[in-house]
């Protein structure tokens, strides 16, 4: 092995690939005599390091072989003892590059050391379909530099690639057109769809064979970038191309161009031009096999036919007839026959019976519109061929009419009845009446559609009769101003104790039910033992009595009275003495009434044939009128709220007998409403709330809300409030308790233990922070006068000083002798005064103190008026003021 390496040395001196500094992916040979660990070379790895027996791994990477050498020899000194002739060599040389991105084998790739990018891209398997090729980016360290790779390729590259190092990265991006999908592609179809961006490309739209956006070369025409999208289509107009350069549009003539060769026709191209190739308006085209469509059809046009071609291939080539078409007049017009009439729906009908005229070239088939007989100008159709349609339908007005239609055909040309059309009494006027005829007619089309009659019993029209369609009454009890609309032959009488009394449209095919549950039914104090029914046929009148309750119980449909139009139903008001076996449930629930009672029912079981308490019910203060005790506790109450939610036993529900009252109060829609509907809120359920909140009234209050409940229901306090002044008066028992709530230290502590615990009839009083100045005791407050910006009494406690208080106050004025601030203690032995020269203890702290203040202090700050320098000044002033009048005074 010796052998070999000195072989290899002497074929390969060291000197040619000696370097001037070790880099990763270096083969160097370390000569160690007697060491058969050091025979083989080593690798220096992507670290920079080389992993040596016995010392493990030593960085080398950026050291000259000198340096290296004597870094290595250091580390082997510990473990070997002879090193004379320890020697260190570089065998080969190589580059260490990382190759990433858009490339076939992304990763590190070894490379000779005059290697460059694009052997570096082959060693990592070259680029994928999709790179983009002018965006490549080389990093070393903490550096980057993007370079052309397409112009290098082209050989219009002015500089060469960059040289590499060991150590460097390769990015080589993706084309931003290729998506968030990938998929596989060849070159021809990533060339197609395009190889650039809007900004710096060329977009290319219209009737061209491959549309799309390409990339700007320079020099490039207009042509040049018609033919990169492969020429336009033979639908192209090619006179007028639209160029858009710079926001400037251009209308370039191809064709033109092509005929003359003039270059200054062609319009100026950019990166971010764009170009359309506009499709080519259709001329007039003739040949020996076209046929012709016109009129109402999806596509009327020319159409090429053949010897097979026959009419309904023509007009099924022509998307056939429209909604608009009148199929029944078709005409086929020829330059050798005469024109030909052609009834679409005859041959629809019996197509062996109605056979179709052959088409030849030139022929041309018009399809007519339909007349619209409904438009104003009405004399298009005389009187004896109308029919005129009025009331209750969706489209009335005048219609041809023709004796083979039927009164069916009339009606639904007319759009059909409306929904509140009375279709019972559909009345015709007949305007030639015979003497032998009624000029006036009634049909029940409703009769005739449910009972399956044959059509021969239809009403036999004639040209120039009317035909009226009643409307009903929007609401049916209503007769105050739309019941003259329903006849009264047509109609059933209902009063007394139902929802809805009043006059129903009826007809025989309605019962006893159908009227009772269109009027609402029985209230809940209808009488329904003794419902009246009087029949009135018209000649005579009989009364019959009927028993509604005997019917719910039993179910015997035989029971119902039988009911026409014209009968009165009397539903009275129920005898308390007469029906005892009831319990009456009022107030806030869905149906408010009397219901029949027995002792295997439970209150439960009443609150639900009742429909239950609305959303609006008080159900924590439900009371119980027992009608049977005559002492003064007849009066129950029951918290439905505290069942439900506690999960309360049965047992506990109130027993209820025959003839008891349950009321159900309703709360007020608004709980701070005093005007009108405060009333309806027990004293016994209700908080009042005063002072500084939003909504300050009378809340309604359980025992499972606390405080913080009442004070968010009353809106909160506002931005005015005393937080810590709040006072609650307790007045559940004998007397009357005050107790005090610093909610501002709720605030800061959160300790629940401060919350008061409050119950119905309490009251809550928030007091202005800014109020009668009363309300602050004296030992509370400490008193700031003199000159500063607010005056005044403010609160103190004892984490607060005199800072925190000429803060509060705005600070003194420009005009305060800050100096000499004095400060009156008032304490047990007697008032003490002292004084702050709050000046000084701006320039140094230390030196000055801040007083001690306590509540009931007084601060006074003086005016610079008051100091002993500006009183001398004073009197300086006025002594000269004297002298002054003396000296003038001996002048004169």
């Amino acid at each position: 092995m010796r052998i070999l390496l000195l072989i290899v040395l002497l074929v390969f001196p060291f000197a040619s690939v000696q370097a001037t500094t070790l880099t990763s992916g270096d083969r160097v040979y370390l000569q160690l005599p007697g060491e058969s660990d050091f025979d083989a070379p080593f690798t220096i790895d992507d670290q920079g390091q080389l992993l040596l027996p016995e010392v493990g791994l030593i960085a080398v990477a950026g050291l000259t072989v000198q340096q290296a050498e004597q870094k290595i020899r250091q580390r082997l000194q510990v473990i070997y003892r002879n090193l004379d002739e320890f020697e260190l060599r570089i065998m080969e040389q190589l580059l260490r590059v990382k190759v990433l991105g858009y490339v076939e084998k992304p990763g590190m790739v070894s490379l000779k050391p005059d290697s460059n990018i694009q052997m570096a891209l082959a060693a990592a398997g070259g680029a994928r379909p999709g790179a983009q090729l002018d965006q490549f980016k080389l990093i070393r360290g903490d550096n980057s530099v993007v370079f052309d790779y397409k112009a290098y390729l082209d050989g219009k590259q002015a500089q060469p690639l960059p040289a590499l190092k060991g150590g460097d990265t390769i990015f080589v991006p993706t084309s931003p057109l290729l998506g968030n999908i990938e998929v596989n592609f060849d070159a021809a179809s990533l060339r197609e769809g395009g190889d650039a961006d809007e900004a710096q490309g060329l977009t290319i739209f219209g009737e061209l064979r491959n549309p799309g956006t390409f990339s700007y070369k320079p020099d490039m025409t207009v042509v040049d970038a018609i033919m990169r999208a492969d020429g336009v289509t033979r639908y192209a107009d090619v006179t007028k191309i639209r160029v858009i350069t710079d926001n400037i549009p251009y209308q370039f003539d191809l064709k033109a161009y092509l005929d003359s060769g003039d270059d200054s026709n062609l319009p100026p191209v950019k990166p971010g031009t764009t170009i359309f190739a506009p499709i080519e308006v259709e001329d007039i085209n003739t040949t020996s096999r076209t046929v012709y469509v016109m009129g109402e059809v999806q596509a009327p046009g020319a159409y090429e036919s053949s010897a097979g071609t026959g009419f309904i291939d023509v007009l099924a080539n022509a998307g056939g007839p429209t909604r608009f078409a009148d199929t029944t007049q078709i005409k086929l017009l020829s330059n050798t026959k005469p024109a030909i009439a052609i009834n679409l729906v005859k041959y629809t009908q019996a197509p062996d019976q109605y056979s179709l005229p052959k088409m030849m070239p030139g022929d041309v088939i018009f399809i007519p519109e339909k007349i619209d007989f409904n438009e104003k100008s009405w004399l298009k159709v005389t009187n004896d061929r109308a029919i005129k349609i009025i009331g209750a339908v969706n489209n009335p007005g005048r219609f041809e009419w023709n004796d083979t239609m039927s009164f069916m055909d009339l009606l639904a040309h007319a759009g059909g009845p409306k929904q509140q059309t009375n279709l019972s009494n559909i009345r015709i006027v007949r305007e030639n009446a015979t003497a032998d005829e009624a000029r006036i007619t009634t049909f029940n089309f409703e009769d005739f559609t449910k009972k399956n009659k044959p059509n021969s019993q239809l009403p036999q029209l004639q040209a120039g009769d009317t035909i009226i369609f009643d409307e009903l009454p929007h609401d049916p009890s209503d007769n105050k101003a739309s019941w003259l609309r329903q006849s009264a032959q047509d109609s059933i009488y209902i009063f007394g104790q139902v929802g809805a009394p009043g006059r129903y449209a009826f007809n025989n095919d309605q019962g006893f039910l159908d009227i009772l549950s269109a009027a609402d039914g029985p209230t809940g104090e209808a009488d329904i033992q003794e419902v009246l029914i009087t029949h009135r046929d018209g000649k005579t009148t009989k009364v019959s009595r009927f028993n509604l309750a005997r019917y719910f119980q039993t179910g015997n449909e035989a029971l119902l009275p039988k009911v026409v139009a014209g009968d009165v139903i009397f539903l009275p008001q129920v005898d308390a003495i007469a029906d005892t076996q009831a319990v009456k449930v009022m107030g806030a629930v869905k149906a408010a009434g009397r219901f029949n009672w027995n002792d295997s029912m439970t209150f439960l079981d009443i609150l639900a044939l009742a429909g239950g308490p609305t959303k609006e019910a008080n159900i924590t203060n439900i009371r119980i009128i027992k009608e049977n005790r005559q002492s003064q506790e007849n009066v129950l109450y029951f918290d439905l709220d505290n069942f439900i939610t506690e999960g309360g036993s049965f047992a506990g529900l109130p027993r209820l007998t025959a003839g008891d009252t349950i009321v159900i109060d309703e709360l007020p829609h608004d709980p701070t409403d005093n005007k009108s509907s405060w009333i309806r809120q027990s004293a016994d359920d209700s908080i009042y709330v005063f002072g500084q909140v939003g909504a300050p009234g009378r809340y309604a209050f359980n025992r499972e809300l606390g405080f913080l409940d009442i004070l968010s229901a009353a809106d909160g306090p506002n931005g005015e409030a005393d937080l810590r002044q709040i006072r609650i008066s307790h007045r559940s028992g004998n007397t009357s308790k005050v107790t005090k709530l610093n909610l501002s230290l709720y605030f800061e502590t959160g300790d629940e233990t401060l919350l008061p615990r409050v119950v119905p009839g309490d009251v809550i009083y928030v007091p202005k922070e800014q109020g009668n100045w009363l309300d602050k005791p004296a030992e509370r407050v400490v008193r700031l006068m003199g000159s500063v910006n607010k005056p005044g009494r403010y609160a103190f406690n004892n984490q607060m000083n005199i800072l925190d208080l000429l803060a509060e106050a705005g600070g003194p004025k420009d005009t305060a002798y800050i100096e000499r601030i004095m400060i009156v203690n008032t304490s047990c032995c007697g008032d003490q005064a002292q004084t702050f020269d709050l000046r000084g203890y701006v320039k140094n702290p230390g030196q000055y103190p801040l007083p001690l203040l306590r509540p009931g202090d007084t601060v006074y700050v003086p005016s610079e008026d008051d100091s002993t320098a500006s009183q001398l000044r004073q009197t300086l002033r006025d002594a000269l003021g004297i002298v002054t009048l003396v000296v003038l005074g001996a002048a004169l």
